[in-house]
């Protein structure tokens, strides 16, 4: 993220998103970059099929220069819609370190009440107790994510990606260590077919910390 869009974050950390799904959906170009990534807020019948729907991934704190350049190069709001939502940063560094912070985060929250998970709307992640405690604003960060712009793309079946653009993503879950069960659910992701070796993402990551060194 920050050599490809040349940007200079103020911090950065590991944190999870919880309510939220990993999809690739954002269609690209067949047979050399399939398909790209975005993250879509979940719906009842998902969380009740699965109990922790989550994306792990990095916490940026930007600039309003670096926040407008993000949106600019990934191409909001014609491939993308900013989508505000709630994270949780990591607290520690353990294989465990991002749901650890989410069962505490949690469970802090459900102190003087008992708290259900909510399904995410289309602008907000939340939580909602029997009591109207505590309220969303009580825990984790504020923050925007990327999801699909389009709504047949938000409702539409996931695009396989190239093996090169799963790589980027792997080697960034590696780079901020990021829980070891996520990263294997990106390293069992199903790939798309190329025409040209493994897709281009690697490449033009390398391209952009060549840049950036010289």
């Amino acid at each position: 993220m920050i050599n490809l869009r040349n940007i200079s974050p103020l911090a950065s950390s590991a944190a999870i998103l919880p309510g939220h799904a990993l999809r690739f959906n954002i269609p690209g170009v067949p047979g050399v970059e399939p398909s790209s990534a975005s993250v879509e807020p979940t719906n009842s019948d998902a969380i009740e099929k699965e109990q922790e729907v989550v994306v792990h991934g990095v916490l940026y704190k930007l600039t309003e220069e670096d926040f407008a350049t993000i949106c600019q190069t990934e191409g909001v709001p014609l491939a993308y819609s900013l989508h505000r939502c709630r994270v949780i940063p990591y607290d520690g560094d353990g294989k465990t370190a991002g749901d650890d912070a989410l069962r505490r985060t949690m469970s802090m929250s459900t102190e003087g009440g008992n708290t259900e998970t909510m399904p995410a709307d289309e602008n907000n992640s939340s939580l909602k107790t029997n009591n109207e405690q505590p309220t969303k604003n009580d825990w984790g960060v504020s923050a925007f994510t990327l999801r699909a712009a389009r709504k047949k793309w938000r409702e539409g079946e996931d695009i396989p990606p190239s093996q090169s653009y799963l790589n980027v993503l792997i080697r960034g879950a590696k780079e901020f260590v990021l829980d070891e069960s996520y990263l294997q659910k990106l390293e069992n992701t199903p790939v798309g077919k190329t025409w040209i070796g493994n897709g281009l993402s690697e490449e033009m990551l390398r391209m952009a910390e060549q840049r950036k060194k010289s």
